[in-house]
């Protein structure tokens, strides 16, 4: 099976090409994974990126949030040939991340330098997930 990122609606181009990376992973860890662009395969879509607060705090007389949690969404199909129609289909999937907010221990306030860093990280690593998750979803009967 090839494995194809066909379209991707958020900004985070790595962490979309991890989805398909995790796709990937899991097939080649069954032995069913083929390189390149060839037929059947199953071809890729990520369809967003959110974010949110987990638990408030209060820093300064003022509500921050103690933790984010970072979600990707994404579905994924199998085409047998150029000619064939989808199948297979995943429907939405989602994976995420919960990052803990890094705070300036002089003034307490959140550090938007090393908060940028660990969402990217973060959310890769649901990315790479929910890329395992999708090929689980396609290799079940």
């Amino acid at each position: 099976m090839h494995v194809k990122l066909v379209r991707t609606f958020v900004p985070d181009a790595v962490a979309s090409d991890e989805v398909a990376s995790g796709v990937r992973e899991e097939l080649a860890r069954h032995g069913a994974l083929e390189g390149g662009d060839g037929w059947p395969r199953i071809e890729v879509e990520v369809l967003r990126a959110d974010e949110t607060s987990e638990g408030v705090a209060v820093r300064a007389n003022r509500p921050v949030a103690r933790a984010t949690v970072v979600t990707l969404v994404a579905r994924a199909w199998v085409v047998a040939s150029p000619d064939s129609s989808a199948q297979r289909d995943t429907g939405d999937l989602s994976a995420d991340d919960t990052l803990a907010v890094d705070t300036n221990m002089a003034t307490g306030a959140g550090d938007p330098r090393a908060s940028l860093f660990h969402r990217a990280d973060g959310l890769r690593a649901a990315a790479r997930r929910l890329g395992i998750e999708i090929a689980r979803r396609i290799a079940s009967p």
